[in-house]
């Protein structure tokens, strides 16, 4: 016995962390949006303004002419030739009589309740579950309703003016009372899921309303742009809680989400014998502070660990649904859709963060750093010296299998394509591409990315395979070269920076709006006017900000340091923080715990540059940094010495 416990303490001492192994894990859990979400604004361009939306319509089938249509649960309901249809999927070609229908020009249902307006403007119900179809006229309305919804236990119809009215139907007689929701014209057809009522007009534009944002107002999810929605779609239903459109032709289409199917939360987990450290990658466009906040304090509370060890950093792709909020884009754009927001993607990173958790193994880790242009400057043409073309890649070697998993970053933003098919199809871009190859050429399990400090970096190439080919070959080249051996202690900072701002006063700020209150249907004068109602909004209630947060978050895992930047970190400050620590391992990326503006230097506000200045306007922030904002961080960090 004595002999075995030796064994087993000198096998013990040979994997302490003290000599350079952690416990690690990693996950890999989708962003994608499911079903429940009927279209969704895609972030990144605002152009064009009318809006990128997911919503594509895939065919099914013909089915029968007919006066009215609606879906039920599962089942599929028409009115044709006075009859009313029904089958008991999409999927089925039996078609059912359930009795007469006389005159009926729109249907909707609930469980086992049929509505019906008829063509004398008559609402009538039936009884599904008696076997025989019976209408009944329910005397209640005196409107003109031209369509019905069922949605929250309650009928909604819709007038000839656009107005909303509802009845509760756990009441035996239907009370109509009129909503204060905004108005929508010319409605051919309104349908709900369990969490929003869709509204589609007869100009071939989808609305939909719910959720806890945008209050009392339809928002814009789909339209027929001519690239991805070609189809004249007359009618929308609801089965089985997933839209369904049907067009002129009487052609049958389910609604889907254009998607490459590559989104992704992935997280490193990375334990010593003191504490704990997550580093998340998401594929998104950008995050709000206030929405990590929330995200970290309920990790902390499952877990323990603190946000300051919680490191999250958005690729930016410019193909993930809207995530953050840009208060002066079109009204889609304005916040993030709330269901996506905090079932789905809160949920993914959650979810991420617990399974790496739970996947933890003893592991050695390793660092490598190669080179790779991925792009160039494009705020600042006289300097293409200005670019950290590093690509910085740490190797995770578990100790129990031959198991691998890789973290890494580069710097570049992943914007293409923005014509045909892809400017409105779901898609990680270059890292997805990126992270797809590194795993099937090397045999791994998985693979995490974080955007680097890309906030004025566009890619050279024509193509997000060609980038993400050139970074995954410079990832398999690095892991396949000698690597330096991670080993020591880790500690984390997450630091709040105060930034000094001078707003445009309030007279500027009107004359400024003046200025572009004659330019109607112009995309940058909206925007104008947009933020200067906020900045004016500000003054009005004596909010106006007086400094902007640039929070730095640093982890030290051992030998290596990674330093992550909130905001659209512009390259420069990733060359001057490394000069920091010439003889360390040091990571500098952006895009990391907050994405609400660019962060610029000296050299952009200069020049007044998207950058350093009109960017700003799109982020709806009250003003650019001042001059000396590269300074005041650089020398932050140097004299915190994280």
């Amino acid at each position: 016995m004595k002999i075995k416990s030796l064994l087993l303490f000198v096998i013990f001492s040979s994997i302490s962390y003290g000599q350079g192994v952690y416990q690690v894990g990693t996950s890999n859990v989708s962003l994608e949006p499911g079903k429940d979400l009927i279209s969704l604004a895609l972030g990144g361009y605002a152009a064009p303004w009318e809006g990128r939306y997911t919503l594509q319509w895939v065919e099914k089938e013909t089915i029968p002419s007919y006066s009215a249509i609606t879906g039920i649960g599962n089942e599929l309901f028409i009115v044709s030739d006075n009859i009313l249809l029904k089958k008991q999927d999409v999927a089925s070609s039996k078609w059912e009589k359930l009795g007469k229908a006389d005159g009926i020009k729109y249907i909707s249902g609930f469980r086992n309740m049929i509505f019906a307006i008829s063509e004398d403007g008559k609402l009538l119900r039936s009884n599904l579950d008696k076997g025989i179809l019976k209408w009944e006229d329910t005397n209640t309305s005196q409107k003109s309703f031209a369509t019905l919804a069922v949605f929250d236990n309650s009928l909604y119809a819709v007038d000839k003016d656009g107005s909303f009215w509802k009845a509760d139907l756990s009441k035996n007689k239907l009370q109509w009372k009129k909503t204060n929701y905004d108005k929508l014209m010319n409605i051919a057809s309104l349908v709900a899921n369990d969490k929003k009522l869709i509204a589609q007009t007869n100009d071939d534009t989808m609305y939909q309303f719910g959720g806890d944002y945008h209050d009392n107002a339809w928002v814009k999810v789909a339209f027929k742009n001519g690239v991805t929605i070609k189809e004249d779609i007359k009618n929308i239903l609801m089965v089985d809680n997933s839209v369904y459109g049907v067009d002129k032709e009487n052609i049958l289409y389910a609604g889907e989400h254009r998607s490459k199917k590559d989104l992704s939360a992935r997280a490193l987990s990375i334990k010593d014998d003191k504490s704990t450290i997550v580093i998340v990658g998401l594929d998104v466009v950008g995050i709000n502070g206030d929405f990590i906040g929330l995200v970290k304090e309920e990790i902390k509370i499952n877990t323990g660990i603190p946000a300051s060890a919680i490191f999250i950093n958005a690729s930016h792709t410019h193909f993930a649904p809207v995530t953050q909020n840009w208060p002066t884009w079109q009204k889609s754009n304005e916040l993030a859709d709330s269901l996506y927001l905090y079932k789905h993607v809160k949920g993914a990173i959650i979810k991420s963060v617990n399974q790496s958790l739970s996947e933890l193994s003893p592991a050695e880790l390793y660092f490598g750093r190669g080179e790779a242009d991925l792009g160039y400057n494009r705020a600042l043409a006289e300097h293409p010296e200005i670019y950290d073309n590093t690509v910085d890649v740490i190797k995770v070697k578990y100790l129990n299998s031959k198991k691998e998993s890789y973290l890494f970053m580069a710097a570049c933003h992943p914007v293409f394509s923005t014509a045909g098919t892809l400017h409105y199809t779901i898609s990680a871009n270059f890292p997805g591409v990126a992270k797809k190859l590194v795993e099937e050429r090397t045999g791994t399990s998985n693979s995490v990315f974080l955007q680097g400090t890309a906030g004025d970096i566009n890619p050279l190439d024509q193509g997000e395979n060609i980038t993400g080919e050139k970074l995954a070959n410079e990832v398999i080249s690095i892991l396949s070269s000698p690597m330096e051996r991670i080993s020591g202690s880790t500690s984390y900072y997450l630091d709040s920076i105060q930034i000094p701002i001078d707003p445009l006063s309030r007279e500027e700020i009107i004359a400024f709006k003046k200025d572009n209150m004659e330019k109607e249907h112009d995309m940058l004068s909206e925007r104008n006017r947009k933020w200067s109602d906020i900045m004016l909004e500000y003054y009005d209630e004596n909010k106006m900000p007086s400094s902007m947060s640039v929070y730095v978050h640093t982890l030290n895992i051992g030998n290596w340091k990674i330093v992550g930047l909130s905001r659209e970190t512009t390259s420069s400050y990733s060359l001057e923080i490394k000069k920091l620590w010439p003889d360390h391992l040091v990571s500098v990326v952006g895009y990391t715990n907050d994405v609400s503006s660019y962060l610029p230097t000296h050299m952009h506000i200069e020049e007044k540059n998207y950058e350093g200045c009109d960017s700003f306007i799109w982020y709806g922030m009250p003003g650019t940094f001042p001059l000396s904002v590269e300074n005041t961080i650089v020398s932050f960090v140097k004299e915190n010495k994280r």
